[in-house]
């Protein structure tokens, strides 16, 4: 009996020192290491043929920096990813781009080497796209170029809407603003049925991240296709691998959903961002792979209604990611998309 206590106890004190350990780890707030080169841009200045070497830089605001790569001459092109990624998600766009126009490509709060505030508020749109347009200004461009995936697509279409007089044109490759996704939310069942994962991941936590190997799963469901079919190299697939293995940044990039996708039955006017009726003005792209798995009519119905010149481009047998698999496709298309609404402006101005 005393041995079983003494077991029992010694038990006991292990997990409440392993439990410590835990939230230790969970509460010790995430660090970047600023003097350390960022190895996807390393990687992508040694693979370039051409004389335009991209630079990294932060650019802080409020106690958050964001991390972001620049390169290039000409108009500002901004490059903003999706989840759970970062800024090399577009890196077949930024490479074509930057013989031609001034890239950047950014990693958004709680991504890539960006910084990670504990606080959900932090990641709310409003407050991103503050910091967003503050980063704009700090680059001396008066009007950019928006290119967008995913959740970096939502975020750019609404940026463009909340902030018109700032974008020239704007490309939103696989998702809508907040505005059209939460009014199919309204309308429609399968869009909710669609989005019904969004609420298994404001749930999550570092180290039910860990404990599922959700670093395996971020790989196997978004990279490791695009490496088997060969639009990405084994060397870029164990980048994006590096990038997405941290399960504290991905509970960090999880806080875009925590603070700004409502429960379906809890929407209100308020998480219409930037509201419920807002437009978009100028030039718009729209991009989307007819086998995506969230794409949904509704929302793209919505989103058209509300854009004063959209075009919508949709590739057949192509999911998630058409600006990896259709790469040469989507970069003809958004340069031609970015003159138009480039000449449209100038003759506009010249008026």
């Amino acid at each position: 009996m005393a041995l079983t206590k003494r077991i029992v106890l010694g038990l006991g004190g292990l997990l409440a020192v392993l439990a410590l350990a835990v939230f230790a780890w969970v509460s010790w707030p995430i660090s970047v290491d600023r003097s350390a080169p960022d190895p996807a841009l390393t990687y992508l200045n040694g693979k370039d043929e051409t004389d335009v070497e991209l630079r990294e830089a932060y650019f802080e605001r409020e106690g958050a920096a964001l991390h972001y790569i620049e390169g290039g001459e000409g108009e500002t092109v901004v490059f903003l990813h999706g989840f759970p990624s970062f800024w090399f998600s577009l890196l077949r766009q930024v490479d074509d781009f930057k013989g031609d126009y001034r890239v950047v490509a950014v990693d958004g709060l709680g991504a890539g080497q960006s910084d990670a505030p504990g606080d959900v508020e932090s990641y709310k749109l409003e407050a991103m796209a503050a910091h967003l347009e503050a980063l704009i200004d700090h680059l001396g461009a008066e009007k950019v170029h928006l290119v967008g995936h995913d959740w970096g697509s939502a975020f750019a279409i609404g940026f463009a809407q909340r902030n018109p007089d700032r974008v020239l044109s704007v490309t939103g490759l696989s998702a809508p603003p907040m505005n059209a996704s939460l009014h199919a939310l309204e309308q429609d069942e399968s869009a909710r049925a669609t989005a019904s994962y969004v609420e298994r991941f404001k749930s999550a936590n570092p180290a039910l991240l860990v404990a599922l190997s959700t670093d395996e799963t971020i790989y196997n469901g978004a990279y490791r296709p695009l490496v088997d079919a060969e639009k990405l190299t084994q060397e870029e697939g164990a980048l994006f691998s590096q990038g997405t293995s941290d399960p504290k940044r991905t509970n960090a990039h999880i806080n875009w959903y925590r603070a700004n996708a409502p429960h379906p039955d809890e929407i209100t006017e308020g998480d219409f961002w930037p509201s419920r009726n807002a437009l978009v003005s100028m030039p718009a792209l729209y991009i989307w792979g007819e086998d995506d798995q969230i794409f949904n009519q509704s929302a793209i119905d919505r989103l058209i209604e509300l854009s004063d010149d959209p075009t919508l481009l949709m590739f057949p047998d192509v999911g998630h990611w058409p600006h990896v698999r259709m790469a040469p496709e989507v970069n003809l298309a958004i340069r031609e998309h970015i003159a138009r609404a480039s000449e449209a402006s100038a003759a506009q101005e010249a008026r």
